[in-house]
């Protein structure tokens, strides 16, 4: 039909096409007839066209949150500690401190291990939390600690060869003589351990050896005790023969050939070139 033929029959088309509802209007014993205005414009924003629709979207919603029994409500920025405990209690944090399954292993700090559980159950910690973080700091400090002992070896190494460059053929007759003082004061290993970390290789061994010295060979009769000529590093011995041409009763005994005191000279003498 032509507009021309519409307007001479006074039709406009209203044949041809029906009357579409009104905008936002639930049709006529739809689902959602008889809901209010806010609930109507809520469910039309989401999209929902039968209740089929409204119900998958509560499934999805429960599988993102891990299910109703699981959500659990923020406390606010002013919450006080009941509230925090309680939201703490519903994370999975234990009761109490002691309640942490935590081993200390053997050798360990049970002291140390106090204060992380404290302090884990302070942060609101679960268990499996704190298991873990304790077991990778134990890691952490294990790894370090062999570091430590490795690289303190090292030096110590260093140590005892740059004394063997320096005492050179006196080097053993030294050890023995620290040894000696060693087993005179009656030190074991964990204080010699905690000297050497204090002193250092060098100065330990270094001091050992001359308080060993110190309890060495008598000198000749009549003569004096000022020090063992045993094992001397060719410097050490030459500062001796100077000290003792400086001692006067010495010296009338090695000019009048006492056997005690030529013996002292010459092994000093040896000792000080090197036993040539």
């Amino acid at each position: 039909m032509t507009e021309a033929t519409a307007v001479l029959l006074n039709d406009n088309g209203a044949a041809a096409t029906a009357a579409a509802p009104t905008t936002g209007a639930a049709p006529t014993g739809a689902w959602n007839e008889g809901f209010d205005t806010d609930t109507s414009a809520y469910v039309t924003n989401k999209g929902w066209q039968t209740p089929s629709d409204v119900l998958s979207s509560y499934r999805n919603l429960e599988k993102f949150a891990g299910g109703s029994k699981n959500l659990v409500e923020m406390p606010g920025v002013d919450a006080d500690s009941t509230a925090m405990d309680a939201f703490y209690g519903k994370l999975g944090r234990p009761a109490t401190p002691d309640a942490y399954g935590i081993t200390v292993p053997d050798g360990g700090d049970a002291e140390l291990a106090g204060w992380f559980k404290q302090s884990a159950h302070k942060m609101g910690l679960t268990d499996k939390q704190a298991s873990g973080l304790f077991n990778e700091w134990n890691g952490m400090a294990s790894q370090r600690a062999e570091a430590g002992t490795a690289a303190s070896q090292q030096q110590s190494e260093k140590a005892v060869g740059d004394l063997k460059r320096e005492w050179g053929q006196g080097y053993d007759a030294q050890i023995d003589m620290g040894k000696r003082a060693v087993s005179a004061l009656g030190y074991d290993e964990a204080r010699l351990s905690a000297l050497e970390d204090k002193m250092g290789t060098s100065e330990m061994l270094k001091l050992f050896a001359t308080m060993g010295s110190k309890m060495g060979e008598p000198a000749f009769e009549g003569g004096d005790r000022s020090g063992s000529s045993f094992g001397v590093t060719p410097a050490q011995a030459n500062q001796q023969i100077s000290d003792l041409k400086m001692d006067k009763s010495f010296m009338d005994q090695y000019l009048k050939g006492n056997p005690d005191a030529v013996g002292k000279m010459t092994r000093l003498m040896n000792a000080a070139h090197g036993g040539r």
